[in-house]
């Protein structure tokens, strides 16, 4: 028996809009229509369904416990529309078309994206993407408010709703200046490294808090260093080694243009490494193109991270 249930893909979409804005006015300048607009489509598709989505005596609005519920479907219903949109695009022609919205973590990105670009052009010059820079917190929110498609980052996470796909390993090794103690050394032990001349990420950065289980660092105070200084840029901290002194930790992407004052030393295995992967929404409508970015990234770095096997590294958690 057809189902009686008359609504259009726009209503789902404003319902959304106000569940992630949390309020009408902002929804609907979000979504382009005026307020009056959205709030009778809206009460349209409650009466059609025969409920309350949201509770409009709260501010900011808040969504019933059966809205909740229906979220989650309406979420899937326009993936799903979204799927066909991606299909018809792409029609017969077999070439991989769209646009991918990225975002990618700040210590992956300066080293990445310049290998990338150039592979995904010769590969697949029909996919268009848009790339921003974030931390990792800000790229789950934008996956959950379907402002970006996929991110690229440390794994694994394990969010619900979240699926994650495992791409690539990323050794560390330690850099310092050639007359630092650590450069006598022909591969480092952990238990070589200390917190007194160490420079670090700022806070916000899974980076710095790998670096800082490596270094069994979390419960020691830097009391002793004159300058304290932390950054946002790997670059930075790169170049306040190479003029400065002191030492950091470097993933292998990153190890490439060094100053000529450091030395770079690789560690003791297991060796400390990161997981990088890709992250998405558990259902996604363009898995074609998510493919083919997948493919390009696997193609773009050097065939030393591909040999890499999991028993010889230690592969660090993320916070």
């Amino acid at each position: 028996m057809p189902s009686k249930l008359s609504f259009s893909l726009t209503q789902l979409e404003y319902v959304l809009a106000v569940q992630k804005h949390g309020h009408f006015a902002k929804a609907a300048k979000a979504c382009f229509v005026t307020q009056p607009t959205l709030s009778m489509q809206i009460q349209k598709l409650e009466d059609t369904l025969g409920t309350v989505i949201f509770d409009r005596s709260k501010k900011p609005i808040l969504m019933t416990e059966t809205g909740k519920k229906l979220v989650e479907q309406m979420q899937s219903i326009l993936h799903e529309a979204k799927k066909l949109e991606s299909i018809t695009r792409a029609g017969a022609s077999g070439k991989i078309l769209g646009e991918l919205t990225v975002g990618i973590i700040p210590t992956i990105a300066p080293y990445l994206i310049p290998r990338l670009l150039p592979v995904l052009e010769q590969l697949h010059p029909d996919l268009h993407l848009r790339l921003f820079e974030m931390q990792t917190h800000k790229i789950i929110d934008a996956l959950n408010d379907d402002e970006i498609d996929v991110g690229v980052l440390a794994t694994p996470l394990k969010i619900t709703n979240i699926h994650e796909k495992p791409l690539y390993w990323e050794p560390f090794s330690a850099l310092c200046r050639k007359n630092h103690a650590l450069s006598k050394l022909k591969r480092v032990k952990y238990s070589e490294l200390n917190s007194e001349d160490i420079w670090l990420l700022e806070e916000g950065h899974c980076l710095r808090h790998q670096v800082l289980d490596v270094c069994s660092l979390k419960q020691k105070k830097n009391s002793k260093r004159k300058y304290q200084f932390e950054s946002g840029s790997l670059e930075t901290i790169k170049n306040l080694v190479n003029s400065y002194g002191g030492y950091t930790l470097l993933p292998a992407l990153a190890t490439e243009m060094l100053g000529s004052h450091v030395v770079l030393i690789p560690f003791e295995r297991p060796i400390p490494a990161r997981e990088i992967g890709l992250v998405t929404r558990r259902q996604h409508h363009k898995s074609e193109l998510l493919g083919a970015f997948e493919d390009a990234i696997l193609k773009c770095i050097p065939e030393s991270l591909r040999k890499i096997r999991q028993k010889d590294l230690d592969v660090l958690a993320v916070e």
